[in-house]
């Protein structure tokens, strides 16, 4: 049986990828195999990788609400759009949650141009941060690099930092991390640098982004503007939550729980 990726590929199906996945999400062996066969049973010849994720997530969810969140962690991260805006404010929030102090969407003067700067973060030094957010799961490539590392040098001409820190939500290609790895730039992205990526920074923390919740795209949008990136902030200030939202925001609160319980 074939599966169709993204680019238009077509891949073998494979049950062990999805028992691997599940488990590193938090199920034991035997409900991730138990997971994994009804997947195969439900699939069908040219099915799509996302209709195997929705298709995986709903039986994860009848092991584990908090599996379930984490096996959907990468994915989620594509609904921090369609706008950049929401994963600059993703990502300063956090970098708050490990010690950062952040500003956001700040104009600042370059040797030659004015220049917006998505986020500058500062702890064990100062950072000018450009977030590079996809709503496909594409690589964030050379070009891209580049032209942050071009807009860093013209500010770094009269403004004083300690280096370039590039966000994205996906990965890097091998081209963006090399002249990265050059230049001494540092790069954040889907597993990438090994044991320090965006999913470790999150799971560190046990922090799920409120994407994972079953929530609109307005709404996502409205828990942003307020200041809640994560789960985690909508249990800790319910109140506040259930005042902003009334009915649906004690709902939001309720599925935040259903991870953590």
């Amino acid at each position: 049986m074939k599966v169709r990726k993204r680019d238009g590929r077509l891949e073998e199906f494979r049950e062990d990828k999805i028992i691997n996945t599940a488990m590193r999400a938090g199920l034991d062996f035997n409900s991730a195999k138990i997971v994994a066969e009804r997947v195969k049973n439900a699939a069908y010849d040219g099915i799509s990788t996302e209709e195997i994720l929705k298709i995986a997530l709903t039986e994860i969810e009848k092991f584990s609400r908090k599996a379930s969140a984490k096996y959907s962690l990468k994915s989620s991260l594509l609904r921090l759009g369609p706008a950049g805006y929401r994963f600059e404010k993703f990502v300063a929030v956090l970098l708050e949650h490990h010690g950062y102090r952040t500003r956001l969407n700040e104009f600042l003067p370059g040797k030659c141009v004015e220049h917006e700067i998505d986020v500058i973060a500062e702890k064990d030094g100062k950072y000018l941060i450009e977030c590079k957010f996809h709503n496909t799961p594409i690589y964030t490539g050379i070009k891209e690099v580049l032209y942050s590392y071009a807009r860093f040098l013209d500010i770094a001409e009269v403004r004083e930092f300690d280096g370039l820190w590039i966000f994205t939500n996906t990965k890097f290609s091998s081209e963006a991390i090399k002249f990265s790895e050059c230049r001494g730039i540092k790069l954040t992205g889907w597993r990438y640098p090994d044991k320090m990526g965006i999913e470790y920074l999150l799971e560190s923390k046990g922090l799920y982004p409120v994407t994972v919740l079953r929530i609109s795209d307005q709404e996502i949008e409205e828990l942003l503007k307020r200041g809640f990136a994560f789960c985690n902030d909508l249990i800790k200030e319910s109140k506040r939550v259930q005042e902003i939202f009334g009915k649906r925001g004690s709902e939001m609160v309720e599925m935040a729980k259903e991870i953590f319980s």
